[in-house]
């Protein structure tokens, strides 16, 4: 397969990549929250959806991927590697929470946003219950992440 310093890179690129999209979601609607308008609020929703699609799901998948790959290059197994199991069960969580929460909850966001600053109207119906559960989801899944990395960094110190 692939050189193993090359297969590090990808898993630390992709699990970057996965980390700043959230963070690139979370100061996006910080943003819109000071835009006055709704025209203005739009594009950075519609942007959330954009990167969460492109950017935040594929290097999730790609990070749990990849890092299953570099453990069995390592020579850990699943059978008998406890942290492995671990960390892959934590990114089975985050893969659901990125599935169930932060995609399509940042695609109604936009919808949302985009239907208020076409009908210039107040705020949409349900959005604060929808702005409020994808914060949740954003928020679980860096607590989730970080989790996940402190066992990953535990395995090495071991």
């Amino acid at each position: 397969m692939f050189p193993l310093p090359i297969v590090e890179y990808l898993h630390l690129l992709c699990a970057f990549v996965y980390v700043a999209a959230l963070m690139a979601g979370h100061w996006n609607v910080l943003a819109a929250r000071r835009a006055p308008t709704w025209a203005e609020r739009a594009p950075l929703f519609e942007l959330n959806r954009r990167v969460a699609l492109m950017f935040s799901l594929p290097a999730l998948i790609l990070t749990g991927i990849i890092g299953n790959l570099l453990a069995m290059e390592m020579g850990l197994s699943m059978g008998h590697a406890r942290p492995l199991q671990i960390v892959t069960a934590l990114w089975v969580i985050l893969l659901a929470l990125a599935l169930a929460l932060d995609v399509p909850l940042a695609a109604r966001l936009a919808t949302q946003a985009r239907a208020a600053a076409g009908a210039n109207r107040g705020e949409p119906v349900e959005w604060d219950a929808s702005l409020g559960r994808w914060r949740l989801g954003n928020a679980l899944q860096l607590l989730v992440f970080f989790v996940l990395l402190w066992f990953m960094v535990q395995a090495w110190k071991a």
